[in-house]
């Protein structure tokens, strides 16, 4: 019987490498911390392997057929994808895969009832996998690694009562299916609150990251499945909260347990609340920490019901960001190139206008804006990602932006 030696989850804000040297001292601090104090206890847990369910962020498949869990099967996991290279501002990475492992994820979970995918080829990875992997440094440890890319935003997608399940699965495949001894880590990747191309862009909701780091640590997994859901997730930021499933995996692999939370960060630039929750496996929770009441949900989340997987924008974006050659001709030839998809002649207006409100309404993912955005305007870590994403909040807004007001600051763990 295998067993889990370690548990976290974990943010992956692309920030967190091309941005960081540019930071408050005290927000470098935080993240400096937490990455130091995680790989501690990764190395000191000698794990064989580390299995990462982490947001897939539209990285890998189109809309309108894409899987909700993506299991990366390779005997090496390169990253990140040369697309997502220069807005990182990370270094290449190599870490070898655990082949075996990835095969009895794939027949184990779909053996009990959940419907997985996998793929033998590398995986496009961007701040998904390679944040954490950077930061944790595993290319310079012996841990093998199997991720596991997970749908967080495309509708419909597995809840948080769905990705709880899949995680007793996976406890009960570690304990039944994999080589007796072997030692497994896992790791949630995503979150905190963020909304990657929405109108929010630059919103952290700090309560609502409070209060899930809070609830993830006290071991009251019966108010994790009531509180966290999809709703309460979008209002605190649409398209990129909802990464927080990852971490529901994980917990529900490991049962109730104490965590200790990390020091929390807030900054601007990552336009994503920063901290982590490292698990105590050694003992079950007897009593549950109590948890501050979160704030109330006011809305529905709008992303259902407006999102159409049909549009062929979908596929020009999914495109230019995989084919370097297709990038190059629609810099220079940008007619040429919509020329070869079927988009609805307002469709095609709306792009050739940099109309994100207008493209938006017609039911198009909004983090496929964000990457839209990044491709006309420019990618780079700081000033040309920062660019795009300023001229997209202005076209969603209606209104020109004449500065950012972003809070900062660190609130310290309990």
């Amino acid at each position: 019987m295998a067993q889990i030696v370690f548990a976290a989850g974990v943010p992956h804000a692309p920030g967190l490498i091309g941005l960081l040297d540019a930071a408050p001292g005290a927000i470098q601090d935080v993240v400096h911390t937490m990455y130091a104090e995680l790989r501690r206890e990764l190395l000191a847990a000698r794990p064989d392997v580390l299995i990462v369910f982490a947001n897939d962020h539209l990285a890998n498949s189109r809309p309108r057929a894409y899987p909700d869990f993506l299991i990366g099967m390779a005997p090496v996991h390169s990253g990140p994808f040369e697309w997502y290279q220069e807005w990182l501002g990370c270094r290449n990475y190599q870490v070898k895969g655990n082949t075996a492992v990835a095969e009895a994820l794939l027949r184990g979970l779909n053996r009990r009832g959940h419907r997985m995918h996998a793929q033998r080829e590398n995986l496009r990875f961007d701040d998904n996998i390679s944040i954490p992997s950077l930061h944790l440094k595993l290319d310079e440890t012996d841990i093998t690694l199997v991720p596991v890319l997970q749908n967080c935003t495309v509708p419909p997608l597995p809840d948080t009562r769905q990705c709880y399940a899949l995680g007793q699965s996976l406890r009960a495949l570690i304990e039944h299916d994999l080589p007796a001894g072997m030692r497994v880590a896992l790791l949630g990747s995503g979150g905190l609150s963020h909304e990657p191309g929405g109108a929010r862009y630059w919103y952290i909701d700090k309560d609502f990251d409070l209060w899930f780091l809070e609830l993830m640590a006290s071991g009251n997994h019966a108010r994790l499945l009531e509180d966290l859901t999809i709703a309460r997730m979008e209002q605190s930021g649409s398209g990129g909260t909802m990464e927080l499933l990852s971490w529901v995996v994980v917990a529900g692999a490991i049962g109730p347990r104490y965590g200790t939370q990390s020091d929390y960060a807030l900054h601007g630039n990552f336009k994503c609340g920063i901290g982590s929750v490292l698990w105590d496996l050694t003992r079950e929770v007897d009593v549950p920490r109590p948890v501050r009441a979160p704030a109330p949900v006011t809305a529905e989340p709008t992303l259902p019901a407006l999102f159409d997987p049909s549009l062929a924008s979908h596929d020009l974006v999914q495109d230019l960001k995989w084919d370097a050659a297709l990038r190059a001709r629609f810099a220079t030839h940008e007619a040429e190139v919509l020329d070869r998809y079927a988009l609805h002649p307002a469709e095609r207006e709306a792009i050739e206008k940099r109309d994100f409100r207008a493209l938006y309404d017609m039911g198009f993912h909004p983090y496929l804006g964000g990457q839209l955005a990044r491709l006309i305007f420019g990618n780079t870590a700081g000033k040309g990602a920062t660019i795009a994403v300023r001229k997209l909040v202005e076209s969603l807004s209606g209104s020109q932006l004449e500065s950012v007001v972003a809070e900062d600051g660190v609130t310290a763990r309990p």
